[in-house]
């Protein structure tokens, strides 16, 4: 099927000449693709169906030319599967040897890596642990063995310190000896005069001068002693001075001699239990880091064994490699055998077009409906009154139809004879011979709702502001006022129905109007509630369009657009002079006001609490057309005025995730009703449409 093996075909053949000069080579051999079919043919069993066979057909006007294209076909696909198999086993083989040098290299390298840790770590490897405790029990034993010739040594050396001070203190034993530790010694008469002299002129010099005659006798005494020991010995006088019993004396000398070689001896002791303490804590300190070693080194060897298994492996599959080579190139054609050979076509074929039509409408249906449910599961909108109740969990005031419906008859017997006092609606042309009596009214209104029939375009399901290109009517979204005998108007009734009832305990109930978004009829909502409390149960209301970044509710009720709200807010007009009557009614429309130039500040609008306050005291029902909730922060502010929140809700557009989030940011703490506005009139009871029907027909 590829485009260079179909190419020589159709040259070949010389295929479809006029559709490739027509429409060039690239779909031709896209059609082409469609006529080349190719079926298996297998048996089923238990892990599904086995491929034994299959058949390659060409569907082509001419019946020789599709045999032979058919022939070529099977025989180009024998060849070049011949040729993938054959590359495709070289590229193993090249691949595994590729691999298999790779593999080599790492496994030399992590050799390298485990000969350079074992020379790294000498004495700590885990095989040389039983050696290094016995080393260190050798240790322990001559560390022993030298501590108690230490010990031995001490006592001794302290035996000879405490004889030579005792012999010091003593000087001697009776009968002129001395035991010592090698047996009596004799002492030098001299040595002992000498001595007792000492101690004469220690006595005499602690009572007596030096002048005293007994000690100038003893010393002189002395001289002369000290020198018969110099000449007794060879030594020279002066060198007989102080000390002279302690260096002549035999015994003494033998002691000295004796505590020398102990502090030589032990010395060496210590010297020897100095180094046998290093080696111990040197073979101590191997011990203890040969777990660390030895988790190191079975990493390294896992590695190492992981590595060779995989060296094997590999030279185990390039072995097989190439003898799969060898194999394919010693069995050529034996893969595929041509079992049955194309022949030449008898009947022509032709699409089953009842079967494609079917599959078709079933496709379309399927796509239509997975359509639809998939959208509707993107972007979940509330459609009845009952789902807004059982996901909002409030109360629907009223499910208002279309507008449309209120006007899709034509009839004009309905429509008003009079309008708003302070505005007209719509002036007819100069030189029209109507005056403003009832006929001209009802020839005005007529051709205004003729005007709208023939502009029927909407925009969010409310009709259009004045003055737009489609010419549309924006005084008609006040049906209650042009339709009161229509569903829609009684729908409004039942909503300030309800809306009384919930505030029945009130003596004037502030009602904020709102929604989550632009667009869906909070306007229109906010006036003919307002006309309706009016008009059908004498309620004295007044209505402020407080939504000063897209005012509508002058152009729906006909009243001038200022003085109004802002003009309040600046200062500018008293509150009596921005209230506008709607004709005889007990209802009065506060305007958006003078435009400004820059937004009013969020701090202007909370004076308007204190003109709710007072409005409180001369209205029953005070309705505030606020601005939507999520785009703007002037509804943060407006919410808290609030008695009751009206939610004004688009059916089948608004999402429900914006209106949940919208009521999650505003927090109102007010009683909260919902009026779902553009209902279909197809999910209204049947009885309700047709008892409307009737009612507008006469």
């Amino acid at each position: 099927m590829s485009r260079t093996l179909l190419s020589r075909v159709i040259e070949e053949f010389k295929l479809y000449q006029s559709e490739v000069r027509q429409s060039g080579l690239e779909a031709v051999i896209e059609g082409m693709r469609k006529n080349i079919k190719v079926e298996t043919v297998g048996t089923a069993g238990p892990r599904g169906k086995s491929v034994e066979s299959f058949s390659i057909s060409f569907a082509h006007e001419n019946p020789m030319t599709a045999m032979k294209v058919t022939a070529k076909l099977t025989s180009q696909f024998i060849e070049e599967n011949l040729k993938v198999r054959e590359q495709l086993v070289e590229g193993a083989t090249e691949f595994l040897e590729q691999e298999l040098r790779l593999a080599k290299d790492r496994l030399e390298q992590k050799e390298h890596l485990m000969s350079e840790f074992k020379t790294k770590y000498m004495g700590e490897l885990p095989q040389q642990t039983d050696a290094n405790l016995h080393a260190l029990d050798r240790l322990q034993t001559d560390l022993i063995a030298v501590t108690e010739n230490i010990h031995r040594l001490t006592d001794r050396q302290n035996m000879i310190q405490k004889a030579i001070r005792e012999y010091q203190a003593t000087g001697g034993t009776p009968g002129g000896s001395t035991a010592g530790l090698g047996g009596p010694a004799a002492i030098d008469p001299l040595l002992a005069r000498l001595k007792e002299l000492e101690r004469n002129l220690a006595t005499l010099s602690a009572e007596y001068k030096d002048t005293y005659p007994d000690i100038v006798q003893t010393k002189q005494e002395m001289k002369e002693v000290e020198a018969q020991l110099a000449k007794k010995y060879g030594v020279k006088p002066e060198e007989t001075g102080s000390g002279a019993v302690q260096r002549f004396d035999p015994y003494l000398q033998t002691l000295n001699k004796d505590g020398d070689e102990m502090k030589i001896e032990l010395a060496g002791l210590k010297e020897r239990q100095r180094r046998l303490t290093m080696q111990i804590k040197s073979y101590e300190s191997r011990v203890d880091r040969t777990p660390a070693r030895e988790q190191e080194l079975m990493i390294l060897v896992r590695d190492y064994d992981n590595m060779q298994k995989n060296y094997q492996s590999l030279l185990d599959k390039k072995l097989n490699a190439r003898v799969a080579e060898n194999l394919e190139k010693r069995q050529k054609g034996e893969q595929f055998r041509i079992i049955d050979p194309a022949n030449l076509p008898e009947n022509p074929d032709k699409p089953d077009r009842f079967r494609i039509m079917l599959i078709g409408l079933a496709l379309g249906c399927g796509l239509g409906f997975g359509g639809a449910i998939t959208m509707e599961q993107l972007k979940p909108a509330f459609r009845r009154p009952e789902e807004a109740e059982l996901l909002l969990g409030l109360p629907v005031l009223a499910a208002i139809p279309d507008f449309q419906t209120a006007y899709t008859n034509g009839s004009t017997k309905s429509l008003p004879t009079a309008h708003a006092i302070p505005l007209p609606l719509t002036t007819l042309p100069h030189g029209s011979g109507e005056a403003d009596g009832e006929g001209g009214a009802e020839r005005k209104w007529s051709a205004m709702f003729t005007a709208w029939r023939r502009n029927r375009n909407r925009i969010g399901g409310i009709f259009a502001k004045n003055g737009s290109p489609d010419g549309l009517v924006p005084e008609l979204n006040l049906v209650a006022k042009w339709k009161s005998v229509s569903l829609v108007a009684e729908q409004f009734k039942v909503a300030a129905t309800r809306l009384t009832l919930m505030n029945a305990e009130r003596r004037n109930t502030v009602v904020v109007v709102t929604s989550s978004v632009k667009g869906e009829g909070k306007s229109a909502t906010a006036v003919n509630l307002a006309y309706v409390l009016a008009q059908d149960l004498g309620k004295v209301t007044v209505l402020i369009d407080g939504d000063l970044k897209n005012p509508t509710l002058d152009a729906y009720a006909g009243v001038a657009s200022k003085p109004g709200l802002t003009d309040l807010l600046q200062e500018t007009e008293p509150l009596d002079c921005c209230l506008l009557r709607l004709g005889e009614l007990p209802l009065w429309i506060m305007p958006t006001g003078r435009a400004l130039d820059r937004p009013v500040e969020l701090s202007k609008i909370r004076r308007l609490d204190a003109i709710i306050s007072e409005l409180r005291n001369r209205y029953e029902y005070i309705i505030l057309d606020a601005p939507p909730i999520l785009p703007l922060a002037d509804m943060n502010v407006l919410g808290g005025m609030a008695d009751v929140l009206v939610m004004v809700i688009r059916a089948g557009s608004t999402p429900q995730e914006a209106v949940q989030r919208a009521l999650n940011s505003l927090k109102p703490k007010s009683q909260v009703g919902v009026v779902l506005t553009c209902v279909q009139a197809e999910g209204m009871p049947y009885y309700i449409r047709n008892y409307y029907n009737v009612q507008e027909a006469k």
